[in-house]
């Protein structure tokens, strides 16, 4: 994922496009707006189909003013997991919050000899769940990139808070040295924290049905299932009490490229959609959740089984694993997301966002102490600002010298 958009720009400079392009929202209307997607073939694969059997909210997501940018295939929504028997031992409640998150870390954290951390997320520059983990806390907070006149909205007070408490827990709470997919992963797994913020790929290993992977927890040796059984799973989290939660997801598309014969590609598409879904929703069905919800004949076909099949031969399924709650919140938050800069038409700035790692590469140089949250917020600001043409407003600039 992270060499796909070099390959496909290379391609498209130097004319080897592919016919389809399977990718994430983030690249999509970026991609259609520069002509690397063809906009027409994906709308005619939509409405052939039929636009019912799809999710409305994916279909808003990728619509654009041309027709459909790609057509969403499956997605999932963001996860924030967390040890239950911490949360009981210590008597705290669940960490649906900031201040409830950071209490937790708090609680957890060992600043002696580092066995155990509050809070882990991957941090390194070069990803975009690094991106992508900020977004969420940063939208939990009121936190807009852009402004509806198209001005660039970094500089607000919701955003500096929001980089004081990432910043916050992260530095004080996480383990030292930056984190990784990886990392965040097995801290978890091994009972070194107790509170990650990851895709749902991390759910068979919690639930030890990745022999590559087990969970390796103390109380793990014993029962093989005790981390899953003790792990809870958050799809939304609030910047306070009693604020309206916030989801972050991702949606995988099936674009279809300028340079592709239409005719096949379409019909190609029509087979994805239909022979060929179920098998493709069952490869690592935990993080796709289907966004075609069914076929005309059987409106809710595909949706419904999600969640219920097992994730291994003759495994548990993900409600079984997890609970009915749980699995139906997945389902609602994997679409029913707002993402920066979607409803703004900002598509193309925020596939030029994650092309360059631009959020990712300033909140690691935040963490590695160049900069302040304050002076973060402007460099921030000053490099989206780069990205847009013509920009329309005036730059603004601090007002003082920012500490640090």
């Amino acid at each position: 994922p992270l060499l796909l958009p070099e390959l496909v720009s290379t391609a498209a400079l130097s004319g080897t496009l592919p016919d389809i392009i399977i990718h994430p929202l983030e690249y999509s209307l970026g991609w259609a707006e520069r002509g690397i997607l063809n906009t027409s073939a994906a709308s005619t694969v939509v409405d052939q189909l039929g636009t019912d059997t799809f999710n409305s909210q994916a279909l808003q997501l990728l619509n654009t003013p041309t027709g459909m940018a790609a057509v969403p295939s499956d997605g999932y929504a963001h996860l924030l997991v967390y040890r239950e028997d911490w949360i009981n031992d210590l008597g705290l409640p669940a960490p649906t919050n900031f201040s409830d998150m950071f209490n937790f870390a708090e609680a957890t954290f060992d600043g002696e000899t580092f066995l155990t951390a509050g809070f882990v997320i991957p941090t390194e520059s070069n990803l975009v769940s690094t991106h992508q983990t900020f977004e969420q806390i940063a939208r939990a907070n009121g936190c807009e990139l852009i402004a509806l006149s198209g001005e660039v909205d970094f500089l607000s007070q919701p955003c500096l808070d929001a980089l004081n408490f990432y910043f916050d827990i992260v530095h004080n709470f996480s383990p030292p040295g930056i984190q990784t997919v990886s990392s965040t992963r097995n801290a978890y797994l091994n009972g070194r924290t107790g509170m990650i913020m990851a895709s749902p790929a991390v759910l068979p290993m919690i639930a030890n049905l990745d022999p590559e992977n087990p969970p390796i927890c103390t109380e793990c040796a014993e029962n093989p299932s005790y981390l899953a059984e003790n792990s809870r799973i958050l799809t939304q989290i609030s910047a306070n009490s009693g604020d309206s939660p916030v989801s972050f997801g991702t949606i995988t598309s099936l674009g279809i490229t300028e340079v592709a014969q239409v005719e096949t590609a379409v019909l190609f598409a029509n087979y994805w959609f239909t022979e060929g879904y179920p098998q493709w929703l069952a490869i690592n069905s935990e993080r796709k959740v289907p966004m075609r919800l069914g076929t005309s004949d059987q409106p809710t076909q595909f949706i419904d089984s999600w969640g219920q099949n097992p994730l291994v031969e003759n495994g548990p399924s993900l409600t079984e694993l997890f609970g009915a709650e749980t699995v139906n919140n997945m389902k609602t938050h994997a679409s029913d997301f707002e993402r920066w800069g979607f409803a703004k038409g900002q598509g193309l700035l925020v596939t030029q966002l994650y092309e360059d790692l631009t959020i990712s590469i300033v909140l690691q140089e935040m963490l590695s102490g160049y900069f302040d949250s304050s002076q973060t917020r402007y460099e921030a600001y000053n490099r989206i600002v780069e990205l847009i043409p013509n920009y329309q407003f005036p730059i603004i600039e601090p007002t003082n010298t920012p500490e640090g």
